[in-house]
């Protein structure tokens, strides 16, 4: 793996030319390394900007395969996505948990939600 390293790291690498500084170089001098870095420094930086609430995230959760067949199946009744279907039922079982309409069966010891 070494030798494949050297051989890619001498493809890449400039010859004849001043190498530049790596990322830890620049963070452990603690000087920024050109006037771009120095201009970065003094910019003002842009407010954080908050996740669009229309803009959907990719999460992963582990579901039963029985629960997932029957997502599977009440989307295509319905003739809607299954991210669609999934986002409305998640989102109306929050909201009915967050009303104390809708309560969490858990186990005070465990803390796992009750079959």
């Amino acid at each position: 793996m070494t030798k494949r390293k050297n051989q890619l790291a001498d493809k890449l690498g400039s010859s004849g030319t001043e190498a530049r500084p790596g990322w830890r170089d620049t963070i452990m001098t603690g000087s920024p390394s050109s006037q771009a870095d120095i201009m970065m420094e003094t910019a003002p930086l842009p407010p954080k900007r908050m996740a669009s609430r229309n803009k959907p995230m990719r999460k992963t959760y582990y579901l039963p395969p029985a629960l997932i067949e029957r997502i599977e199946i009440l989307a295509d009744e319905e003739q809607v996505g299954i991210s669609a279907l999934v986002a409305f039922l998640l989102n109306t079982s929050v909201e009915l948990v967050e009303s104390g309409h809708l309560e969490i069966p858990t186990a005070p010891a465990k803390r796992q939600i009750l079959q």
